[in-house]
């Protein structure tokens, strides 16, 4: 049955209150029962992709993990592993597609972004906000992922806390404006998913790299399986590319709009970019988003307009793509991207990448 009839407004609207109940309440007992060192605890064993977990936990912690750990039973292994396939075919493309049109692309949900200004550390450390959601996609993506030795579903889970303590703490103080919606409401997840899974996937189109039906179909439910164990409403995945397609038009026409926190957020983006005297890196970012993105969403943003041709800026990418898939070498794509992130982040604090073993050689 196709999902498109929930794509309505009345739908949505009410998506924007919604949040996450299960994660919500294993955070609200941890917090009230004043367990934040083993908050941190839980997230430090699964970025290290570890259940062994602190002793002394509520039973609503107990019910999130007994109840977040297992595939939902549409979970299709033949498309995950083609899924998978996919993104380590393009592994550096995806990256690239983070940065550069992602991000900003969510930036431009003039009422979701608001969430992500708040949390003040995304503003003055972007650099470890795109290092930390790099090493989501790597986990997601890596052959296995979501196999006991993956590291997809403790990722997921640790995505899925935060989000519960992001809202547990915004919603106390008093900055939060109860027109944007619930804090990282499930409309706002449903965007992220697509920002994830559709989105990169036309952006290598609009370059020139060609992504067949059955890629972009796989690739989204791959990126589907991830988001239901981050805990979106199962009627907010789509369950092929058109349906992916109509609802980011969707959400894109409800909720795209000028925003200071979209506008400030997409230049701090911009400062992971190197610039020297010789090299305007800053400047050629800016000049690809815009063309990503479309002139409409650009100019959400603030992005300045750009008189260089559409194809000066494909031929590159597209013919750097189509060397590394001739070349055939899965693992160099990998530590050469890994190389130019970690270059740009290495005044952070953010967790260095882990290697997937899919790619170690």
């Amino acid at each position: 049955m196709s999902k498109l009839k929930f794509y309505d407004n009345a739908f949505l609207d009410a998506m924007r209150q919604q949040t996450d109940p299960l994660a919500d309440q294993a955070i609200a007992d941890l917090m009230q029962n004043k367990q934040l060192s083993q908050y941190r605890e839980i997230i430090q064993a699964l970025t290290t992709n570890s259940y062994e977990l602190p002793k002394g936990l509520p039973d609503s912690v107990v019910h999130f993990f007994e109840s977040t750990r297992k595939l939902p039973t549409w979970a299709d292994e033949t498309l995950i592993r083609q899924g998978q396939q996919f993104f380590e075919k393009n592994i550096s493309d995806l990256l690239l597609m983070l940065a550069l049109l992602s991000l900003p692309y969510d930036y431009a949900s003039a009422k979701g972004v608001q969430v992500l200004y708040l949390s003040k550390r995304l503003r003055h450390n972007p650099a470890k906000r795109l290092a930390e959601t790099g090493q989501y996609l790597l986990d997601v993506g890596e052959k296995n992922g979501f196999s006991p030795q993956g590291k997809a579903i403790c990722s997921a889970q640790k995505v899925r806390l935060t989000h519960a303590a992001v809202r547990y703490h915004i919603l106390r103080g008093e900055e939060w404006d109860e027109t944007w919606g619930s804090p990282v409401n499930q409309e706002d997840m449903a965007g992220t998913n697509l920002s994830m899974s559709l989105l990169p996937i036309r952006g290598m189109r609009k370059i020139g790299i060609t992504v067949s039906q059955e890629e972009a179909n796989s690739y989204v439910h791959l990126w589907n399986v991830a988001s239901f164990i981050m805990g979106v409403d199962e009627r907010l995945l789509p369950d092929n590319s058109k349906e992916a397609f109509w609802l980011t038009r969707q959400i894109a026409k409800r909720q795209h709009s000028s925003s200071e926190a979209g506008r400030a957020l997409t230049q701090s983006l911009l400062t992971v970019i190197p610039t020297n005297k010789n090299f305007d890196g800053q400047g050629l970012a800016t000049r690809y988003m815009r063309f990503l993105l479309g002139d409409e969403t650009a100019d959400i943003l603030a992005l300045p307009s750009t008189s260089i041709p559409d194809q000066w800026l494909t031929a590159p990418l597209k013919g750097f793509s189509q060397l590394r898939q001739w070349m055939g070498s899965r693992a160099q794509q990998y530590y050469d991207t890994r190389q130019r992130l970690m270059r740009q982040i290495k005044q952070t604090q953010a967790q260095p990448f882990a290697v997937p073993s899919s790619l170690k050689t």
